[in-house]
């Protein structure tokens, strides 16, 4: 059991020391485009700073709006449209990111895709979000994506990689009813390392270990003195 437990805690030291990622320089860009019976909406912003945004809309009858922000460990992008009498709109965002980084531990992708559609009458459209993942000329994943998922994967120690990561969220509409039918498309991107624990995290596990010792070998002394007394 004792050998267990020092297992385990040796198992969470050497976890926990993993060095976090280190981006020796980024770059930043995102655009927003919205269509509809109002005027069209575009922006595009690009770094610095960091992070950078944009957002645009057109309304009248119809309304469509689009959003994105692109920033060190995070993106986000947003569609939202609504149409009535037959009248279709349309909006699209994206956000890029790339990055140079020391290679280490790996890097974790939390990508969340919210997908939402009201219908009122006959009509339709439809919600995506397009990734696209590439660590330098290799490319991790490039395809539209159903819902929420994690990506992982590390390069090695002391290296250089690339990490270019793309975002585009899109929605569409069409209704023919008096009362509008809209569809969103909601991404994000939420980009982590393994973490360095604090001094306080180590000095607590050193003193697990002294004390796990410190019992083994009061039980130690313990039985052998009950041997004796036997004898």
């Amino acid at each position: 059991m004792i050998n267990r437990v020092l297992v385990a805690c040796l198992a969470f030291l050497a976890i926990s020391v993993q060095a976090q990622v280190s981006f020796t320089s980024t770059q930043f860009d995102v655009t927003a485009i919205a269509l509809s019976d109002g005027a069209p909406g575009f922006e595009t912003m690009a770094s610095p700073p960091d992070p950078v945004s944009a957002s645009a809309a057109s309304f009248a009858m119809n309304v469509a709006t689009a959003g994105a922000i692109a920033g060190t460990g995070l993106l986000s992008t947003s569609a939202d449209v609504s149409s009535v009498n037959g009248d279709v709109t349309s909006a699209v965002s994206t956000s890029h990111f790339l990055g140079s980084f020391l290679g280490g531990p790996g890097l974790l992708f939390g990508i969340d895709f919210v997908p939402t559609d009201f219908a009122s009458g006959s009509g339709g459209g439809g919600t995506t979000l397009f990734v696209t993942l590439k660590n330098g000329a290799t490319t991790v994943f490039n395809d539209f994506l159903t819902g929420s998922r994690l990506f992982s994967y590390s390069t090695a120690l002391g290296s250089i990689g690339t990490l270019e990561l793309t975002l585009t969220s899109e929605a569409n509409a069409g209704f023919l009813s008096a009362t509008s039918g809209g569809f969103a498309s909601n991404g994000l991107v939420n980009l982590t390392t393994p973490p360095v624990p604090e001094r306080e995290t180590y000095l607590l596990l050193v003193s697990g270990l002294c004390a796990t010792s410190l019992w083994v070998r009061r039980r130690k002394a313990h039985g052998s003195a009950r041997d004796i007394t036997t004898v």
